[in-house]
């Protein structure tokens, strides 16, 4: 049975548990019809298991006996791990699916010790130590790494309802602690990416709703609990998010909440994430399943060189061949590729385009001003496949937005994962991108080798660019020009650019090789709209194509290479950073320790030691 994405994507929860909390008696069939696709094991059924723990450990004294039981049926006989038996089309692997199917597995251990569950035929104590080991692996990377799935306003959603399960309900002092460290870091990274709570930067995971409309954002309710930016009369209880708003165990750090709702003029620079030439020195075992391999699949790396013979070997082992998501993997699967070890060679050959569904780290530069915030994913992998990642977002409002892809095409057709790349979700072909303060810059070649399973290939880039939602906007060849208030924006391109006959905010730039510039200013900066249009359509644009060098004088003098560097006033910029550079603290690569301060208040954490502090600076 295969269910339809409006289903799958379906209530995780139920409006009446925020009743359930206050003490009352509700109708319990939502809880039934949680258990009834949770025993499916359909795609996303963790999602659903998360609140069906949660009753469980909290509310089974205002449910009837019919219920409890459903739901511990339900929970036992559920199947946690790929190397358990079974088949099924659910997905264990990506980074938010990894720590939901660990915390699930360990806190329904830790209820039924003395009881077997039935798909591992595993005692509840043996779950719980499994599980154990899985969490504290997911939540150490988290640390030292931050997240493959980076500022991603869906699925820290997921990352987040995990934790809040671990930290109200694991009798287990480290995994309280840590899990409550991972949380404060996921709340600081949103903090420091959020403009008037809107999550809107650059992202390894996001959709095409959630880019051109922030209200959208799966981790909105989130944000309003935390930073108390109304734009919601009411939480929405069916998601998995209940899970946050209905936890009792985390104190939250007021630096969190200080930085959040900072709406000065501040630069974040920052780093997420592991590239797949990293993995060799970051990794002591390269062919252990549970630390390697689980990273790797974390980050949706599967037929890269770097991963494939790991993943064929944990394909094999764990027998997922008719696993919806992987079954293609067939293809390669081949008894003489793999012990002759030319599988890697063989992937550089084929250069399939599911390569492009790695998320390799990124390096993100954020511009945030009370009026505006800009965010790019600098130098980010250019001229490579791409799937999900959201290079570059400017955000001038809860209703607009501005950015550029390269419409790609999946290259599956099931319901599972013919949505990404797609025409607004992600890219085909990724661009070298850079910023600096207000001034964004893209430069697309779109003349990669064809790939190994790609569809035929468009040849333009095209912008979203809301026409319709500013006060004003002037349109002349190829450049755009909008005012929101007293916030003004350029785009322009390299060519005249083309009206979507199909979708008025939509504007076409055609070309194989072809460039945006951003660039945003305010009233204060220029006077009114029609100086600010005409000041930037007089500076100088020049771009040489054979070496692929762009130079633009604005306030500054731009100069970019496509693939190997950026000059500001002739001076290079780094586009590698460390952990985090930002008015609120400076972390390393790998760190031992984060410390982060604003206004008063501190956030001090140490992982390896469980040391965990916040309060005021004295």
């Amino acid at each position: 049975m295969k269910p339809d994405m409006r289903i799958k994507m379906g209530p995780k929860s139920f409006p009446d548990i925020k009743l359930l909390d206050k003490g009352q008696r509700i109708d319990e069939s939502p809880i039934h019809d949680l258990c009834e696709y949770i025993n499916l094991r359909l795609d996303c059924a963790d999602f659903r298991l998360a609140t069906v723990l949660r009753c469980l450990y909290e509310y089974s004294h205002l449910l009837s006996k019919e219920t409890v039981d459903l739901m511990e049926e339900t929970t036992l006989n559920f199947r946690y791990f790929m190397d358990e038996p079974g088949e099924d089309d659910m997905c264990f692997w990506s980074e938010n699916h990894q720590i939901l199917f660990a915390s699930e597995a360990f806190l329904a251990g830790q209820l039924y010790p003395d009881k077997v569950f039935t798909n591992s035929s595993l005692g509840g104590r043996q779950l719980k130590n499994k599980a154990k080991e899985h969490i504290l692996h997911w939540l150490r990377y988290r640390f030292l790494y931050g997240f493959s799935e980076w500022h991603s306003n869906t699925y820290y959603e997921e990352d987040i309802g995990a934790l809040c399960l671990l930290i109200d309900f694991a009798r287990d002092r480290e995994i309280q602690i840590k899990s409550k460290m991972i949380l404060d870091l996921i709340l600081l990274d949103m903090a420091m990416h959020s403009w008037y709570g809107l999550f809107c930067a650059a992202s390894g995971r996001c959709y095409e709703k959630q880019k051109k409309y922030p209200l959208h954002q799966d981790t909105l309710d989130i944000s309003q609990a935390v930073w108390g930016f109304r734009y919601r009369d009411e939480y929405d209880y069916s998601r998995i998010s209940s899970g946050f708003l209905l936890m009792k165990n985390y104190d939250m750090p007021q630096v969190i909440r200080a930085i959040g709702r900072d709406n000065g003029t501040v630069v974040i620079q920052d780093s997420m994430g592991l590239n797949l030439s990293e993995i060799r020195d970051e990794f002591d075992d390269l062919k252990d399943f549970d630390t390697t391999g689980l990273f790797l699949w974390g980050m949706e790396s599967f037929t890269n060189p770097e991963s494939i013979e790991i993943t064929l070997e944990m394909f094999d082992s764990w027998k997922l061949h008719n696993n919806s998501f992987l079954k293609e993997l067939s293809m390669v699967n081949k008894k003489i590729l793999k012990r002759s070890g030319i599988l890697p060679f063989v992937v550089r050959i084929l250069n399939p385009v599911t390569q492009g569904i790695a998320i390799q780290r990124a390096n993100t530069y954020t511009y945030k001003t009370k009026d505006f915030m800009l965010s790019t994913a600098q130098a980010h992998h250019p001229g490579t496949f791409g799937d999900q990642q959201h290079i570059w977002q400017a955000t001038l409002s809860p209703e607009v937005t501005v950015f550029t892809t390269h419409p790609g095409a999946s290259a599956f057709e099931d319901v599972d994962r013919n949505f990404s790349p797609g025409y607004w979700v992600g890219n085909g072909i990724h661009p070298y991108s850079v910023q600096y303060e207000n001034v964004h810059i893209s430069i697309y070649d779109l003349r990669k080798r064809r790939g190994f399973m790609e569809k035929e290939r468009i040849n333009y880039t095209h912008a979203w660019f809301p026409a319709g939602r500013f006060d004003e906007v002037k349109i002349e060849d190829r450049y755009l020009f909008g005012r929101l208030k007293d916030v003004y924006i350029m785009l322009v391109g390299r060519y005249p650019l083309e009206a979507s006959p199909a979708d008025p905010s939509e504007w076409i730039q055609r070309g194989k090789v072809t460039y945006w510039i951003c660039e945003i200013g305010t009233a204060a900066q220029f006077g009114d709209f029609d100086s600010f249009v005409q000041e930037l359509k007089s500076r100088e644009i020049y771009f040489d194509e054979p070496t692929k060098t762009l130079v633009y004088r604005g306030k500054h003098l731009y100069e970019v290479t496509y693939g190997k560097r950026f000059y500001v006033d002739k001076q290079e910029m780094s586009l590698e950073y460390p952990r985090l550079i930002s008015p609120y603290g400076r972390i390393p690569r790998k760190p031992e320790e984060i410390r982060i301060e604003w206004e008063g208040h501190y956030l001090y954490l140490n992982f390896d030691k469980m040391i965990r502090e916040h309060g005021t600076i004295t």
